[in-house]
């Protein structure tokens, strides 16, 4: 695992204001006073054993692990890494120097008395270039515990604690705890042993020395050892006795529909939900359909609810009943502009100074919420603007956009720049801009403030694409796309930024894997393509389960899909025409 040690050129980059493509070609020599190359410290690639799944984010600068029950969390055998030639990695928890080593193990515990990974310690690496890159472990494993009992007479799910090695399950009232059958106990690893503790202190071995269903009396809780490596846990089971026959009752309210989950004795007769408007009577109880069962959990979706709107809703297990819930349907907010019918022509700082007249897509009077690089891309010796409106020509109702990606001629240099369309805005510059690369795509600003959560984004689209090519200066195209059709991009990013003003992931692209992000959708185009007319496209939106709601939305369009990296082909061009979000799951495509 040994890494070569030899340090980057430096190189400066030419004065190129770009994101998406978006592109600034000055006509005069900048002198460069800056005294380090900007190298990211990336890790590009890592091999654990025991891996079920290990995810890279080169944005975020986390690593997702997700390792098998079998191993050792206090030996995570590290059996390669790749990172950013030159560069150096040092285990944050131990600060050992770890590029130079031929083998290297992780303690995931951090030498904590319990086996687990801690919740309120941090494991992290930092990747060291010229500058030092700060980089999180997100580690889990996943143990299938289980506790089952016989008979249909379980009541929800058990409740399992890993802290103090405990675990009940719930039976009603009319069941004996000295007749109890228990059909299933997992409480380790699956390569652990089980014994159970005797009432006479003897240990014997569920299995070989003892039958699990043999173990009748629960009127007591029981005690077993789980053992597994060198490791030894006592866990209490207990069973109890419960007067509720639904429990558990948990909402996921939408803008027009709810999702619902309850625990209970499933096998006491039909699991349903009933809803009702909040302050309506007796009579106003409705049965929500679809419902589904499995195990102890029984869930459904009530579909036709009105936003913004109190309800209540309550768990049905044969004739009994759980006690009610309210909630209120979210709002559906609207995004302005979003048939792209309205724009104006502003003046704005052209970056060094002077005014400069460009159309932005937004509705004259209120709040801008679309941003463009035309204010960057103006300039009548380079690019001119690449994003206009489209007027009773190329459109599929009233006004649309047309995105462009083009190249200019400056004294530095050609410069491409894509067409691109974002919610956010591009940094109006009244100075030099700067000649760091990074910093020039900090120029635009995704994201504006929104709490709605819709489902799919859809709209019209016609799209020609040429190849990418090699046209900004000191840009090197990766080799698998020289050449290669350029794709147009659409996506949509609905994201928490918690109580900062400033987005978590800056100017980079999100994934749904990024922390921030709460929901994500994409398409892109796929090989040559040359449309002759609009065709409708939709964009289901993913989220994360149990994640906070969305504070900003970034909704981005463009003509080259590379164009953040400063390449794409010059002449792709991307129409777009009224978008819209979908809010009720029985409108999205395949549905209806």
């Amino acid at each position: 695992m040994g890494r070569k040690k030899t340090r980057h050129n430096l190189r400066f980059w030419p004065v190129l204001l770009l994101f998406a493509g978006v592109g600034w070609g000055l006509t005069g020599c900048i002198e460069n006073d800056i005294p380090y190359e900007i190298v990211p410290g990336n890790i590009t690639a890592m091999e654990i054993r025991g891996a079920e799944e290990l995810t890279l984010d080169n944005t975020a600068r986390t690593i997702s692990l997700t390792l098998s029950d079998t191993v050792d969390l206090r030996r995570v055998f590290l059996r390669d890494f790749h990172i950013t030639p030159e560069a150096r990695m040092v285990d944050n928890v131990t600060g050992q120097e770890m590029d130079t080593l031929d083998s290297y193990y992780l303690d995931l515990t951090q030498g904590g008395k319990q086996y687990e990974i801690p919740t309120d310690k941090v494991y992290g690496f930092t990747v060291v270039t010229y500058q030092d890159y700060v980089w999180t472990l997100q580690a889990r494993q996943n143990i299938a515990r289980s506790f089952v009992l016989g008979g249909g007479v379980q009541i929800g799910e058990p409740k399992f604690s890993a802290v103090d090695y405990s675990v009940t399950a719930y039976v009603p009232e009319s069941v004996s705890l000295s007749d109890i059958e228990v059909e299933e106990l997992r409480l380790g690893p699956s390569t652990s042993t089980l014994a159970w503790v005797a009432p006479d202190g003897t240990e014997r071995i569920v299995g070989k020395e003892v039958e699990l269903n043999s173990i009748r009396d629960w009127n007591l809780p029981q005690h077993f050892i789980v053992r597994f490596f060198d490791i030894e846990q006592r866990w209490t089971v207990t069973v109890e006795q419960s007067s509720q026959y639904i429990t558990e009752m948990s909402v996921n309210p939408w803008a027009k529909f709810a999702d619902f989950s309850a625990q209970g004795l499933t096998s006491a007769g039909e699991c349903g939900f009933q809803i009702r408007q909040a302050g309506a009577g007796e009579d106003a109880w409705r049965k929500v359909e679809g419902v589904e069962v499995n195990g102890g959990t029984f869930s459904a979706v009530a579909k036709g609810l009105v936003p913004e709107t109190a309800y209540e809703v309550r768990g049905v297990v044969g004739d009994n009943y759980g006690d009610p819930v309210a909630f209120t349907t979210e709002g559906m907010p609207k995004v302005p502009n979003l048939g792209f019918e309205s724009g104006y022509t502003k003046n704005t700082g052209s970056g060094l100074g002077a005014a400069t007249e460009v159309w932005t897509v937004n509705i004259p009077g209120e709040a801008e919420f679309w941003g463009t690089g035309n204010a960057g891309t103006k300039n009548k010796n380079a690019l001119n603007v690449n994003v206009t409106t489209q007027e009773n020509a190329v459109v599929v109702s009233g006004n649309a956009l047309k995105l462009e990606s083009r190249v200019g001629a400056t004294l530095i240099g050609d410069v491409f720049a894509a067409g691109n369309l974002f919610s956010g805005y591009f940094q109006e510059l009244n100075g030099m801009p700067s000649t760091d690369h990074e910093t020039q795509k900090g120029y635009v600003h995704f994201g504006q403030p929104y709490t709605g959560r819709p489902l799919a984004l859809r709209g019209w689209y016609r799209y020609t694409s040429t190849p990418i090519d090699d046209k900004t200066k000191g840009v090197t195209i990766p080799s698998d796309l020289q050449g290669q059709p350029d794709q147009c991009q659409i996506y949509i990013s609905l994201e928490n930024w918690g109580s900062s003003a400033t987005r978590p992931l800056g100017y980079k692209n999100p994934s749904f894997e990024d922390a921030s992000v709460v929901g994500f959708g994409e398409m892109h185009s796929e090989g040559a393509v040359a449309m002759s007319s609009y065709e409708r496209f939709e964009i289901p939106i993913r989220y994360k389960e149990g994640a906070a709601k969305p504070t900003h939305i970034v909704i981005v369009a463009t003509s080259s899909r590379w164009g953040a990296d400063f390449f794409g082909g010059a002449g792709s061009t991307l129409y777009i025409d009224e978008f819209e979000l979908v809010w009720d799951p029985d409108e999205l495509a395949g549905k209806k």
